[in-house]
């Protein structure tokens, strides 16, 4: 039994217009009432939230949240030789059960800090990792990546999709998980891969992330190989449709754009990782405008190279600006939009991403007080281009109090970091 919650609410931007002076009422993890003005609280647990905005929390599409271990140790690099001469190899030496219990929660703190209530993951050992997200009281979409190659977690391909299996098995009735399946690329995932890895998510109708043509030598890989470009070869596998979530998807011509559209496909937009591996600006404005799904994610932290959400949203805005030539590309309205109930839509999560009645009660708080939010008159204006994860003050999953005065309930934060210290010595003498 979840506690009732009551909110007055400043400002509130329920998903699709902005309000104030609010009393929002949460029962048994969801949003039971809205109503103008302050009303009486009763015997609810009140959070007097006057001077601040209240929002859907943020959805983070895509993301491997372990890789806080490897925070700044390759940078300045493009991607092949980045994930070919440093990240795989640091991996396959470093990344067990004791790296993902060090870093994992590193990141679930990170990521509280920031609003985010829900996030997909990509990574290994995700039996780990769910035991974490429950422990949090967080939402998470985790795919077990899986890569020709052999992985951390185990070495044969055969290997890796048993393990994935019963990781789907164990997690599908999770109220907090919801298990995955990760092939990692087209070029490092061989047809039969990808087409055994698409056969599961349809079995147990689970999501299928992949990164797609996030770079341009990636296109040329698999249009050497294959003879098609990278979303032409998915389709042409029979692998696309809405289970789907492509990160990156920067370089897609005209016809896998449309590709996209009719399979109904969910895009993450990484925009500070594309931008770090110069990987190049994906065409977000144009897929909007197409009516393809799109969300934000952040991506790893050894590629962007933090979790802030709000940071993230305003590179996104930013970057779809200077692009296309127009100040009005991607407002902070629309890019607060993608970051929430965009990211729920390309999840396919139900009651997910509003603060609506009848909604899951996933709210994060922006306080107005600091210096850099002074004055206001547009919160969400704020919210996009002034914020920063600094002044997310209170984060509310599912009815639970995530977070309150920038203190996280869930989890012993100062352990955590102390832990991750620690361990960071380790990678120090193998790897640096």
């Amino acid at each position: 039994m979840k506690e009732k919650i009551v909110i007055y609410a400043g400002y509130i931007y329920n998903g699709t217009e902005l309000k104030e002076n609010v009393t929002l009422e949460i029962s048994d993890g969801k949003i039971t009432s809205i109503k103008e003005g302050f009303s009486e609280v009763g015997d609810a647990y009140l959070l007097d939230k006057r001077e601040h905005f209240v929002f859907p929390a943020f959805i983070n599409t895509h993301t491997h949240s372990a890789m806080t271990g490897m925070r700044g140790l390759a940078d300045d690099l493009p991607l092949m030789e980045w994930l070919n001469k440093y990240i795989f190899p640091v991996e396959l030496k470093l990344v067990d059960r004791e790296f993902i219990n060090t870093f994992f929660p590193l990141a679930l703190v990170e990521m509280i800090h920031s609003g985010i209530s829900t996030f997909a993951d990509m990574y290994f050992f995700q039996d780990e990792a769910a035991l974490w997200v429950k422990k949090a009281g967080l939402r998470a979409v985790l795919a077990e990546g899986v890569i020709d190659f052999g992985t951390p977690n185990k070495k044969e391909v055969k290997e890796q999709l048993a393990y994935t299996e019963d990781f789907i098995k164990s997690f599908r009735e999770d109220e907090n998980v919801i298990p995955a399946i990760g092939p990692h690329a087209p070029y490092t995932c061989s047809p039969e891969l990808l087409k055994k890895s698409w056969e599961i998510a349809e079995k147990y109708d689970v999501p299928y992330l992949i990164h797609v043509s996030e770079t341009q030598a990636e296109v040329d890989m698999v249009l050497e190989k294959y003879g098609k470009r990278p979303v032409e070869h998915l389709d042409s596998l029979g692998v696309l449709g809405e289970r789907v979530i492509s990160a990156h998807s920067v370089h897609l011509s005209p016809s896998e754009k449309e590709i996209f559209k009719e399979k109904k496909v969910g895009v993450s937009h990484n925009p500070q990782s594309n931008m770090k591996l110069a990987s190049g600006i994906a065409p977000i404005k144009e897929y909007l405008e197409k009516g393809i799904k799109v969300s934000v994610g952040t991506d790893g932290v050894a590629s962007n190279n933090n979790l802030d959400f709000i940071d993230e949203l305003r590179t996104a805005s930013l970057l779809q600006k200077i692009s296309t030539n127009d100040p009005t590309a991607l407002s902070a309205e629309e890019t607060l939009r993608i970051g929430t109930i965009g990211g729920a839509h390309v999840l396919r999560l139900k009651n997910v991403g509003r603060i609506e009645e009848g909604y899951w009660a996933d709210i994060a708080i922006l306080d107005l007080s600091s210096a850099n939010l002074t004055p206001v008159y547009n919160p969400i204006s704020h919210l996009i281009y002034a914020a920063s994860a600094h002044d997310i003050d209170t984060l509310i999953v599912m009815g639970k109090i995530i977070m309150e005065n920038r203190e996280i309930k869930t989890l012993d934060e100062g352990e955590i970091k102390k832990k991750a210290r620690m361990y960071s010595n380790k990678i120090k003498e193998l790897v640096l």
